[in-house]
């Protein structure tokens, strides 16, 4: 029996569905994903390619960072970071896909619904109400790395925001509990991440989308929000924390055990191989190695015990593997795939994939994004969706 084509449409969005529950689970769906493309035939599509503007940086980017591999020290770690890497592939199969609005509806629709899924589980497990013997240890974050996680619920949030205006994926009645059950466990997670992104992103998202008195109710409502996140004794006791992490590496910078310290530090060892190595960077794969060497040398912090794998931000992560090459080419794909987000930025899937992109330029300063598992298939899957779809054509000839 053969199965339709158009099912590629439930494959494409089954691995998002398990970003935040399982990642094997999104490993599996991911493989049948390519395994049912290539059986659609839709591949034949390619031409298609040509009209998205980061296929050319995105195509660069994956074959210098396989390439990068030639001058690496590192071979084994190296490949798992082309790994991320290779998940560019998943873009160029969205590209050629026959999109209509239905199949982007429930695309952002199994988004939500694992985060739905694992904010119900994080609430159980942290209550003591469901006893899960694996996970994350931390209160509030189910079953997702608390990083991701964090970022994932002020993605969550600012989808809402856009569709709370125009009712597409979901009446109000059920985005006002889901978002106050995001919001909730957003302010009670331990991560800065998203709550730094939150208070950063959703006034800009405020203003963007609205207009009038509702721009001005909605900045209040947010001033009552973060004015809420204060009072939560978690986000209170990790703004001490990462105070008292940069006084301990200030006072001491030849040694730091401590989160923020070690981000610092290994920012400093990306930037000085990225300054001895400008033309084509240590190697994919090679950071742990040259850091070490960089802390014998005396030129970078120590952090007794921990294995630095990057530069915990992106873009110098980039630079200090492959170079200039390697960051330019990194810059346009993510430039070009803004590029064509904003311009259709008052459409579902721009705004959607506007919204996480957001999440990724700032994410990015002090975290490595584009080498995180679920960020490098969560990139490629959002690039993927199109530009225009079907409805939006009808409607402009009206």
């Amino acid at each position: 029996m053969k199965l339709p084509k158009i099912f590629i449409f439930y494959f494409y969005p089954l691995p998002i569905l398990f970003f935040s529950i399982s990642t094997a689970a999104t490993g599996i769906a991911g493989a049948l994903l390519i395994i049912y493309y290539i059986y659609s035939g839709y591949w034949r599509n390619w031409k298609l390619l040509y009209q998205r503007r980061w296929t050319i940086p995105l195509s660069g980017l994956m074959l210098w960072t396989f390439l990068g591999l030639l001058w690496s020290n590192d071979v084994s770690a190296g490949l798992k970071v082309a790994q991320m890497a290779a998940f560019g592939i998943y873009a160029f199969m969205g590209a050629t896909l026959p999109w209509e609005e239905k199949n982007v509806r429930l695309f952002i629709r199994l988004f939500l619904l694992g985060l739905f899924i694992n904010a119900i589980i994080a609430v159980l497990k942290s209550t003591g109400t469901l006893i899960i013997p694996y996970g994350q240890p931390h209160q509030f974050v189910g079953l997702a790395s608390h990083i991701w996680w964090s970022m994932a619920l002020t993605q969550g949030l600012l989808w809402f925001l856009w569709d709370w205006r125009h009712r597409w994926a979901f009446p109000r009645w059920i985005i006002a509990p889901v978002a106050l059950l995001f919001f909730a466990v957003l302010i009670l997670s331990p991560a800065r991440s998203g709550q730094l992104l939150f208070i950063i992103l959703v006034p800009a998202a405020i203003w963007i989308l609205y207009s009038g008195q509702w721009r001005y109710w909605g900045l209040g409502t947010l001033l009552l929000a973060i004015t809420a996140m204060s009072f939560s004794p978690m986000v209170e006791h990790r703004v001490e924390l990462g105070i008292s992490n940069l006084q301990q590496f200030w006072n001491n910078p030849n040694r730091t055990e401590t989160s923020w310290g070690i981000r610092i530090a290994t920012m400093e060892a990306g930037a000085e191989m990225f300054f001895n190595h400008p033309i084509i960077g240590v190697g994919t794969g090679d950071f742990s190695q040259q850091m070490i060497i960089l802390q014998k040398q005396g030129i970078v912090t120590k952090t007794p015990g921990i294995i630095n794998t990057s530069a915990s931000n992106s873009y110098l992560s980039e630079a200090a593997a492959l170079g200039l090459p390697g960051i330019i080419l990194f810059l346009w794909f993510i430039w070009s795939v803004s590029l064509e987000a904003w311009r259709v930025r008052l459409r579902p899937q721009g705004w959607f994939v506007l919204t996480y992109l957001g999440i990724f330029w700032v994410g990015g300063l002090y975290n490595t994004l584009i080498w995180g598992y679920v960020d490098a298939m969560e990139i490629a899957l959002f690039a993927g969706l199109p530009l225009i779809i079907k409805t939006d054509i009808q409607n402009e000839n009206l």
